[in-house]
């Protein structure tokens, strides 16, 4: 059986176990993708989210004894990702000053609802990015796996180690977040637009 959000063959974590190089460099290629953009979503910085992607695979090699199973294996890697981004901020709260990310949700969000114009697509995406990097990070991660990632509720929940109704319950908030603050700017936004 395979992981809900990352694609593991069930033998090649046992591969990797048993010293097999090529099984080990198969299963960093196969988690680094997810692990990064989990990366991302909690830095919202990409050379940041390179970083961390780095440090979570090493843990993740060093713990390869210890690695849940694949069909679990995304929830430790995601809580591994989300306590090392948390870490990084503790630990540089004081060093770091706001900033604007290089990452825009617009570039994760391959089109928009309605056609329009390069400028107006600009000015959405750094809109979409602000609004998102503003929700609370529960609503910020829930939004980025459900909504962007295309993971059921229920699969979120286990992956974040929550309960699929808090996984709707944020979903739900950080949707209208999110559409409080397109209104705001943008008032013109047809309401069937959010459906």
């Amino acid at each position: 059986m395979s992981d809900p959000a990352l694609d593991i063959p069930g033998q090649l974590l046992a591969r990797a176990r048993d010293n097999d190089d090529a099984a080990l460099a198969d299963l960093i290629d196969a988690t680094a993708p997810q692990v990064r953009r989990w990366a991302l979503v909690q830095t919202g910085d990409a050379t940041e989210a390179d970083d961390l992607t780095q440090e979570v695979l090493i843990r993740m090699i060093r713990n390869l004894d210890a690695l849940p199973a694949p069909p679990r294996l995304a929830g430790w890697l995601y809580t591994v990702t989300r306590n090392a981004a948390a870490d990084r901020f503790r630990q540089r709260a004081r060093q770091r000053h706001a900033g604007d990310s290089e990452r825009t949700l617009a570039a994760m969000v391959s089109d928009t609802a309605s056609p329009a114009s390069d400028a107006e697509r600009g000015e959405l995406g750094e809109l979409l990015q602000a609004s998102f990097h503003d929700l609370p990070r529960r609503q910020r991660e829930v939004f980025d796996l459900v909504e962007l990632q295309g993971i059921p509720a229920t699969q979120a929940a286990e992956i974040l180690g929550i309960r699929a109704t808090s996984v709707r319950g944020n979903l739900f908030k950080a949707r209208r977040n999110l559409r409080r603050r397109i209104l705001a700017v943008w008032p013109d936004v047809q309401e069937e637009d959010w459906q």
